[in-house]
């Protein structure tokens, strides 16, 4: 009987690790749907100004800042995980991901709401 029961325990414990894991390995691109949160132009603005150089005018800060920070990073992070970007220097690209974020976000603390009739 004890056999039976370390069975038991040993398969529950494998159904809760693979579920822990497959929580774990959720794309937060796919989650959150950010791939269909910016216009190509601004989502092109925003990588010239990250990866080469460039500013992000107000208009894309909008997107940018629509698309939202877990987004943003996520986009980043998945970025440099293409070979193509394996030459770059991670930290400068972070870094300008994040001066890019708070340019955005000063910007969109510039735009007045607009008044209701």
């Amino acid at each position: 009987m004890a056999g039976f029961k370390a069975y038991v325990a040993f398969g529950v414990l494998v159904i809760m690790t693979s579920r822990a894991v497959m929580a774990h390995d959720v794309d937060p691109i796919k989650a959150n749907n950010c791939e269909t949160k910016m216009t190509t132009h601004c989502v092109f603005e925003v990588f010239a100004s990250i990866f080469k150089t460039g500013t992000v005018s107000d208009n894309c800060c909008h997107e940018l800042i629509g698309l939202g920070q877990l987004c943003h990073n996520a986009l980043v992070k998945k970025t440099l995980e293409n070979l193509l970007f394996k030459n770059n220097n991670i930290s400068v690209i972070l870094l300008r991901a994040a001066q890019v974020w708070n340019k955005c976000t000063l910007a969109g603390e510039d735009v007045s709401p607009t008044s209701s009739p």
